[in-house]
């Protein structure tokens, strides 16, 4: 099964599968680099003009609006081979892990792309594999797999899903939104057990033993956190900092932090071993996954 985009030609085999980049994998970065639309570690579908009313080509002067296309397909980079024939279930889940441990949302050849897509390895997890991090990154992927029942898997394969795409979203507040989904996906997934809702990240973190962030800490009532009210006023009361949103954002560096968090859950409940899980919260430096067998 091919899959991409990524810039990495590393090849390596584990669990009877290897993965590697396609033959033509020179000339798919070559017409990448001389036709791909990109800002930031970031790149874009093609521009397309959005139509107009009949009255607004005879009232308007400026040209037609431009975007970027929202559905976009890429030539895919690498290729997932087995020696047994396993269900395409299972390697998709493989691709999707991989792009996990990459920091990109890899996808199969054949599906669209949704948005602005990260092309730089590690722009969505702040993490470096390095040499045996490949091999003992997608042992823990594989294993899991196996180890887990189809509904565990759908709901590990949706939470990484939404990790990597939520992470492409324009505003903070829709960012905040995708990872506390995440959370909550992740909470369903790992059977943790809390008396309320803001409770849930608390236990999470006790369950891998993992430092919980402050916005995360409950109050005085052991019902509330910094998160779980930020969560309310965004979900039942379309604020977002305290405000009608748009107009204030919160103190609290969500859109670093409450990836990080996630980050380090998802990495532990697929049972990777990392020194990145105890990290401290606020962490910002770029660091390396130094995967332990």
């Amino acid at each position: 099964m091919k899959f991409g985009f990524l810039i990495d030609n590393k090849s390596f085999e584990f669990n009877g599968f290897k993965i590697a980049p396609v033959l033509k994998f020179g000339s798919v970065l070559r017409d990448f680099y001389k036709t791909a639309c990109v800002s930031n570690g970031w790149f874009y579908g093609a521009e397309i003009k959005l139509p107009r009313s009949a009255s607004e080509n005879k009232e308007f002067e400026a040209d037609a609006v431009v975007i970027n296309s929202s559905f976009f397909s890429m030539s895919p980079t690498h290729e997932i081979l087995s020696t047994e024939d396993y269900a395409d279930d299972h390697l998709r889940f493989l691709i999707l892990g991989y792009g996990f441990l990459q920091g990109l949302y890899l996808i199969p050849e054949g599906y669209s792309y949704l948005g602005r897509t990260a092309y730089k390895p590690t722009e969505l997890n702040g993490l470096l594999l390095n040499n045996s991090d490949y091999i003992n990154g997608m042992e823990c992927i594989n294993k899991f797999y196996i180890n887990s029942n189809q509904k565990q898997r759908n709901q590990m394969f949706a939470c990484i899903h939404w990790y990597l795409i939520g992470q492409s979203f324009q505003f903070d507040w829709e960012r905040f939104d995708s990872q506390y989904k995440v959370l909550d996906g992740l909470y369903k997934l790992l059977g943790a057990k809390a008396s309320n809702h803001a409770g849930r990240p608390v236990e999470l973190a006790k369950k891998y033993n993992l430092r919980l962030p402050l916005w995360a800490e409950l109050d005085s009532t052991q019902k509330q956190s910094k998160l779980s009210k930020q969560r309310n006023e965004l979900v039942h009361e379309a604020k977002y900092g305290g405000y009608p949103i748009g107009y204030a954002y919160p103190e609290e560096n969500y859109s670093l932090e409450f990836r990080s968090f996630n980050t380090k859950l998802i990495a532990a409940a697929l049972g990777i071993d990392t020194p990145y899980l105890n990290s401290e919260p606020k962490n910002r430096i770029l660091g390396m996954w130094n995967i332990k067998t």
